[in-house]
């Protein structure tokens, strides 16, 4: 069987979840220059970083069980969306694809100039383009220096995210997931 006819075999209710979802790292890299004009190529910085899986067709599959078979993070989306929310796959019957993100970072010294909705805005119209819905847990990363989850700091955190992800046009899904859809209204 051909690659071709293999990916189309393997979509609708009875495809193999190994197939799915399609895991995505991306780097953002920049140039920087010192104050002098030496001609030079500049140096090449870390501007920021993205996790995301898109899941081909995702309201023409069994969701649950395809995401369940990922790693918990996804598994927990797929709960969330298969038993708090099934009208939003619901509305995804005729097709389109989901993402799910991971997460995004921006450098700190890069911060505060919404690059994270323009990163973003840059994976919607290249590797997410057929995505017609974007899941994201609106949380900050627990880390060993961090704050402790349920803290002050962490509740701010947490608030911060999600005033940040509203402003691009996610709303609330339940719980700490937020929901981003209408892609192609949204984009142009």
């Amino acid at each position: 069987m051909t690659t071709a006819a293999r990916s189309v075999a393997c979509r609708g209710v009875r495809h193999d979840p190994d197939d799915y979802p399609m895991f995505w790292t991306v780097k953002v890299k920049g140039r920087v220059w010192d104050g002098e004009d030496d001609g030079g190529d500049g140096t090449e910085v870390s501007v920021g970083e993205a996790e995301l899986y898109i899941v081909p067709d995702a309201g023409t599959i069994d969701l649950f069980l395809t995401l369940d078979a990922v790693n918990q993070e996804v598994a927990n989306v797929g709960e969330m969306l298969t038993i708090n929310r099934p009208d939003l796959i619901d509305d995804m019957s005729l097709g389109g694809d989901l993402m799910i993100l991971s997460w995004l970072k921006v450098a700190p010294k890069f911060r505060g100039n919404k690059l994270g909705h323009v990163i973003l805005n840059a994976i919607l119209s290249t590797i997410g383009r057929s995505s017609v819905k974007v899941i994201l847990e609106a949380t900050p990363a627990l880390t060993d220096n961090g704050p402790m989850e349920g803290s002050p700091e962490h509740v701010a955190g947490k608030a911060a995210l999600r005033r940040y992800w509203e402003r691009f046009g996610f709303q609330p899904a339940h719980g700490d997931y937020l929901v981003f859809d209408g892609l192609a209204d949204d984009l142009d």
